[in-house]
């Protein structure tokens, strides 16, 4: 069962509060509420007006790019690991 609206805000701005805050928590948390926000929207698809619909469009839009910014943010981290193991062996031999 996915978090309503009220909670998947919740989350976000925990992560926000953090002292030390995470990249891919954050995005995490805005990727869910913002895909709370579109549900909720498509509930109410049969009363949308042509701005409510292309506010959807555009919260559509938003959540493929955060969730493409986390994938290579991701992958980033991943080389960033890979060169640092690489660097350990290295320094041991």
């Amino acid at each position: 069962m996915e978090a309503s609206v009220p909670y998947a805000l919740f989350l976000h701005r925990q992560e926000l509060r953090r002292r030390q805050m995470l990249y891919t928590q954050v995005s995490k948390t805005k990727i869910q509420l913002t895909k709370e926000l579109i549900a909720e929207q498509k509930q109410r698809l049969s009363s949308c007006s042509p701005e409510d619909l292309q506010i959807l469009s555009r919260e559509q839009q938003f959540k493929r790019q955060l969730q493409q910014k986390l994938k290579h943010r991701n992958k980033q981290l991943k080389a960033i690991a890979k060169q640092q193991e690489k660097r350990c062996l290295d320094i041991d031999r």
